[in-house]
């Protein structure tokens, strides 16, 4: 078990030792290639500065348009909220008109009405008149 240990370690630090001297030799590489090589005109500083300033205007815009939709989103929702409202209304009503009514078994009556006296006269009987409450 000890000597696979040693083994592995041993391979492992190769291939890093190894894989240090080939990145190396392409840096070495890079370097001489890129100082051959001029700047081109289409993706370089000249590019990049333009789109900065491009950048300013092009958040405004994306920000106008989210903002106006959510606006639109709010709308919508406040009308699709009153539509559902009526639906469910409207569906009650057409459902208590279908269904049959069930009365109750015992008809509920009303107390007999208190009469109240509207003036008083020493010569004749009070007035009294039936008013139901």
């Amino acid at each position: 078990m000890a000597t696979q240990q040693k083994v592995i370690c041993a391979l492992l630090t190769i291939s890093i030792m190894m894989n240090a001297i080939v990145c190396h030799a392409i840096n070495d590489t890079e370097e001489k290639s890129e100082s051959q090589v001029s700047e081109g005109r289409t993706f370089g500083h000249h590019f990049l500065k333009r789109m900065s300033f491009a950048l300013v205007p092009g958040a405004f815009v994306v920000g106008v348009i989210t903002t106006l939709l959510a606006a639109l989103t709010v709308v919508s929702l406040k009308g699709l909220g009153v539509g559902v409202i009526l639906l469910i209304l409207a569906i009650g009503q057409m459902l208590s008109r279908a269904l049959p009514h069930v009365h109750a078994a015992t008809a509920y009556t009303a107390p007999a009405p208190v009469p109240v006296v509207y003036s008083h006269s020493h010569t004749q009987q009070p007035v009294w008149l039936e008013k139901e409450w």
